[in-house]
Formats: C-alpha cells, sequence, structure tokens
C-alpha cells in the first residue's frame, strides 16, 4: 500500500514532467522572441517592476543571462528600467505597453500553435484538460 506521501510525490512529478513536455512540443511558429524571453515577461507581469537579481533567482537562472534577456527586451523596447525608490543604485525592470501587448500576441499564437493538439482530443478529454488546468490554477493562486 503507498502512502499519502508517495502518491502526492508522485502526482507533483507527474504534474511537473507533463507540463515541461507540453511546452516543449508547442510549435514557436510566429514568435519573435524565444520561449525563455516570454518566461521572463511572464514572470514581470505577474510579479510587477522588480530588479534582475530578483528575476535570476525566480527564474533560477544566472544574473548575466537574465541580464543579456533585460537588455534584448530593451533594446526591442518591451521593458524600461526605473531607479529603484528604495535604493538609488539599483534599477527595477518593468513592461512597456508594447511588452504587455507584444506577451499577449505571444500567449495568443502558443494557443493557437497548441490548437492542433487540442484538436485530436476527444470533447470528453477536452473538459477534463479543463478541468485539471482550474484545478491548476487554484495550485498556483495559493502558492
Amino acid at each position: 500500500m503507498t502512502s499519502v506521501s508517495d502518491d502526492l510525490h508522485e502526482l507533483g512529478e507527474f504534474l511537473v514532467s507533463t507540463a515541461a513536455a507540453v511546452v516543449r512540443r508547442v510549435p514557436t511558429d510566429g514568435m519573435d522572441i524565444s520561449l525563455a524571453a516570454a518566461r521572463v515577461l511572464a514572470r514581470i507581469k505577474d510579479n510587477g517592476p522588480c530588479r534582475i537579481s530578483d528575476l535570476a533567482v525566480q527564474e533560477r537562472s544566472s544574473q548575466p543571462t537574465i541580464t543579456n534577456h533585460i537588455k534584448r527586451l530593451e533594446s526591442a523596447g518591451l521593458v524600461e528600467r526605473t531607479l529603484d525608490p528604495s535604493d538609488a543604485r539599483a534599477w527595477l525592470i518593468d513592461l512597456t505597453a508594447l511588452g504587455r501587448q507584444r506577451l499577449l500576441d505571444i500567449r495568443t499564437q502558443l494557443g493557437t500553435n497548441v490548437e492542433p493538439m487540442l484538436e485530436r482530443l476527444s470533447a470528453r478529454d477536452r473538459k477534463a484538460l479543463r478541468s485539471g488546468l482550474e484545478v491548476m490554477q487554484k495550485l498556483i493562486a495559493t502558492s
């Protein structure tokens, strides 16, 4: 007999590995920035203005890697730097209006790109997937 702890561990492992596999399989046709850069935009949108060092920790990435993403996103007009009011030596990174729109466009494009995968599912499976995604949203909201 498996313990609740073992069952939760297995469920967690299955959740993370399946979500990652889906993301890896979604075509990126029509996207003009990388998925990693899109993730940075989404993180800033979700968490608000933040320092590069905080983004690096949140994205589990090195500070130089995030700095390079920010430089490219800034030159594209998608993010902007402002002085941190709590520390004039530091910068806060935030999305520009164009960055917010580009993130929306990326999400729309990814949704379009995943449609062929979803079309192969039965109506029953799509309903179950929607229910599972609603549960995932609750999970994210409470973490």
